[in-house]
């Protein structure tokens, strides 16, 4: 590169590349010499100019007053073709590297979405891919324990204590056992009507049973004219979907959450409850011809199995047996015949206990017993007889004996509502939106009667004086401690050898939903007040705080159950965005270099 002269100005020579981005000027912004040769110089933006080679006159900048050197043009522009091959050779070495790493993610992100479809398509009981029955996806405080429901149907709260009055300290081993393991509440506050439908329904869904849609034992619904749903009648149960639209009990909840839920005699699991049927079943009507069908010995080796299953693991089993309410009833709560039973149920629940821990399962499963309502004696000489004081035409009933749910004919409910108010010194009348707010039996929909008849403890209703009544019954209001059943709770997660005063039965769904860490559906609970009591102190402070996460993670987390896929919809994102990104930078530095090249190319062949 040769010198021409030296003068006093800037001179402003022009080398243009093809496009306006990538145009430089080359300056004769010189700091040194060396024999002739330019030792540095600078590069800077340019304009466009419209013609693509280098201009052989030389300008004069016209704001500068430096006294620079100046340069051949054709030397300047060799300059420039150098200082553009080795742009161009960056350019290309940056546009492989980027090329390589976009194969790498590009190969990544066809793995992971084929992984991606492969789980959400792929049929699976063993792991949990998508949220379907016995598949769940997310345990947000890990697997939970498996959890039990036990009750033994017309169990009062006092009778361990009667029976072992009666028999001995040492008559009941095994519900010892279970108290010395867990915590004891000496009563459970049920719902009213204090009967079997209703309180095993307040159970699973936390309602009482105004809101809960089950009323008694038989159920008149005025959306299904001239039928009435009965406990006893299997057909009246199951030809229609009664409970649609109702709110729906724990074991469709959990199920839908991707849990597993097992029924043993359990009421109304026999039919289909918004589409659903418990994965595991033995139909509650098994028994109507006697337990001989079903012994308890055969119950117990059948929930044990649900338990140990290898294959599906069922997460909550509500079993049912029907003692000593039967007995209670022939032969009234404080006989000798209820203590027999009773002894005989102690031995069934050894053998459940013994069947847990020769499975290793005792640590692992969590046991509630409990039962829907207490019993009381009855006798003749308490009888209300409503026939002397009523037309049987004027009315129907569904409930009509501790407690009277009476549906007047039309245009009879003033009429009936009058003959009956002050019929009885020991009969309550009621219209449903005076019922006291205590038994919480005052709401009105389809099923709740118009008119409410409450005897007052021990007094029974019939319609005929010489019907027949029961020895035992029950029906009355909670606030009859006699109607109160007990509950025991051990596990895992239960307190160990104390006892409580009283829990509610309303909170008991709301606390097997902490267990199972499913959102409770809209309920009369409470959490705190039954976790405070039962749970051990770490358990129920991690379920507490459980209870108050955001609502937003709470519907990620309980009730679209598929937070891992949103996380791996995110992560896929990332990874598209990320290589989008890459092709792009890459074709940039590729078009640099190209055009870099093909400009010194031009050059060349110019020369």
């Amino acid at each position: 590169m040769s010198m021409r002269n030296v003068v006093p100005n800037e001179v402003w020579l022009k080398c243009v590349k093809p496009t306006a981005l990538d145009t430089y000027c080359l300056t004769s912004d010189f700091h040194s010499k060396i024999g002739g040769i330019v030792t540095s110089f600078s590069l800077s933006r340019a304009v466009w100019a419209e013609d693509r080679r280098c201009f052989s006159d030389t300008h004069r900048h016209p704001t500068s007053s430096k006294s620079l050197f100046a340069m051949e043009p054709s030397d300047v522009c060799q300059a420039y073709y150098r200082l553009g091959t080795d742009y161009a050779l960056k350019c290309r070495r940056k546009s492989k590297l980027l090329g390589f790493l976009s194969a790498l993610l590009g190969a990544m992100l066809v793995v992971f979405s084929l992984l991606l479809l492969f789980n959400v398509l792929r049929p699976t009981t063993g792991q949990c891919w998508w949220p379907t029955p016995g598949s769940r996806c997310f345990w947000p405080l890990g697997r939970p324990h498996q959890l039990v429901l036990i009750s033994m149907d017309g169990f009062r709260h006092d009778y361990l204590e009667l029976v072992r009055s009666r028999l001995g300290a040492d008559s009941l081993p095994n519900f010892a056992r279970l108290e010395a393991e867990g915590v004891r509440a000496n009563r459970s506050i049920n719902a009213f009507p204090t009967i079997t439908m209703p309180n095993h329904h307040t159970l699973v869904t936390g309602l009482y049973p105004q809101d809960s849609g089950v009323v008694g034992n038989e159920v008149f619904d005025k959306r299904f004219p001239n039928k009435v749903f009965s406990m006893g009648d299997q057909k009246s149960l199951n030809e229609a979907p009664w409970l649609d639209g109702w709110p729906e009990p724990i074991w469709v909840t959990l199920q839908r959450k991707g849990g597993l839920a097992g029924s043993l005699l359990w009421p109304l699991t026999d039919n289909f409850v918004n589409g659903d049927l418990p994965f595991q079943q033995v139909s509650q009507f098994t028994t109507l011809d006697g337990s001989v069908r079903y012994p308890y010995t055969k119950r117990v080796k059948d929930l044990l199995w649900w338990l140990d299953n290898p294959r599906y693991r069922i997460d909550l089993v509500l079993a049912y047996f029907d003692e000593p309410d039967e007995t209670g009833h022939a032969y009234g709560p404080e006989s000798k015949e209820v203590a027999e039973v009773i002894v005989e149920l102690d031995k069934v629940l050894g053998q459940l206990l013994d069947g847990l821990e020769a499975r290793d399962l005792r640590d692992k499963v969590d046991i509630i017993l409990t039962a829907d309502h207490g019993m009381t004696w009855i006798t003749r000489d308490r009888v209300i007889v409503i026939d002397d004081l009523l037309d049987p035409a004027d009315y129907s009933t569904t409930e009509f004996s501790s407690v009277g749910l009476i549906y007047p004919k039309p245009g009879m409910e003033q009429s009936v509502y009058r003959k009956l108010r002050d019929a009885h010194p020991h009969l309550n009348v009621y219209w449903l939106s005076e019922t006291p707010f205590s038994l919480h039996f005052n709401h009105s929909n389809s099923r709740m009667p118009p008119i409410v008849l409450i005897p007052d403890p021990l007094w029974h209703l019939t319609h005929k004086a010489n019907d027949s009544i029961p020895t035992g019954n029950h029906g009355y209001s909670p606030e009859f401690s006699e109607m109160n059943p007990f509950l025991i709770a051990s596990g895992p997660s239960f307190r160990r050898n104390e006892v409580v005063a009283q829990v509610h039965a309303v909170d008991i769904y709301t606390l097997m939903c902490g267990l199972l860490q499913i959102r409770p559906n809209p309920h009369n609970g409470s959490f705190e007040r039954i976790a405070e009591n039962l749970l051990k102190p770490d358990v129920a402070q991690r379920l507490l705080h459980f209870e108050h996460w955001p609502a937003w993670f709470v519907q990620l987390a309980l009730e679209l159950e598929f937070l891992w896929l949103l996380m791996a919809l995110a992560l896929l994102s990332l990874m598209v965005a990320t290589l989008g990104i890459l092709l792009h930078m890459q074709r940039k530095f590729s078009r640099l270099a190209s055009n870099s090249e093909d400009h010194c190319d031009d050059k060349e062949a110019m020369a």
